[in-house]
């Protein structure tokens, strides 16, 4: 999961705070997820198939 995650954020040319910041989700997860040392919950994963598919979308939403 880690791995997509990474692929994800670089396919976006997002560093991890950039992708923090952006989604509104803690860099210390992005972090712990990528190095595979925490598994995103379930709720996260489904975030994270929503800014896969929309990703400019989820940002405008996100920013309110």
């Amino acid at each position: 999961m880690g791995r997509r995650i990474r692929m994800l954020r670089n396919r976006l040319g997002m560093s991890q705070d950039e992708f923090a910041q952006a989604y509104g989700i803690p860099v210390a997860n992005i972090r712990q997820y990528e190095i595979g040392r925490h598994m995103p919950p379930p709720a996260v994963r489904a975030y994270l198939k929503v800014i896969a598919a929309e990703p400019e979308m989820t940002k405008r939403a996100v920013a309110g």
